[in-house]
């Protein structure tokens, strides 16, 4: 797996004077390392969701292939915020559905709880 995901800024930290990332560089990154990967795992993140509401949809469609979804418990959330907005994503069991629902429009067969190894040996 490759984990990218656009840099976030977060005020408590540092590097809060950095500028946010931004959608165009991520997804033009995940298309360059799909085409450089085709069998890897490259997830399109929580951060492409905070940028834009279809934005890990945007990160499948530059070549990402698994959906990272924000499940922390809602009594948690408060105490895991590693850039601001992130609290704002709510995937709960409804909005997974939704989000499956979703990717079926764009020709995509979620699968749930399984690995996602690449059938490539």
């Amino acid at each position: 797996m490759i984990g990218i995901g656009a840099y976030l800024k977060h005020k408590d930290t540092p590097y809060k004077w950095f500028s946010n990332g931004s959608m165009e560089l991520t997804l033009r990154l995940l298309a360059i390392l799909r085409l450089m990967f085709p069998y890897v795992l490259l997830p399109s993140t929580t951060a492409l969701g905070t940028i834009d509401p279809q934005g890990r949809e945007l990160g499948l469609q530059a070549g990402a292939n698994v959906v990272m979804p924000n499940t922390t418990p809602p009594k948690y959330k408060d105490n895991y915020s590693i850039y601001e907005r992130k609290g704002k994503l709510d995937d709960n069991i409804a909005d997974a559905k939704k989000l499956g629902a979703e990717l079926e429009k764009m020709g995509y067969t979620p699968l749930w709880n399984q690995r996602g190894d690449s059938r490539v040996k």
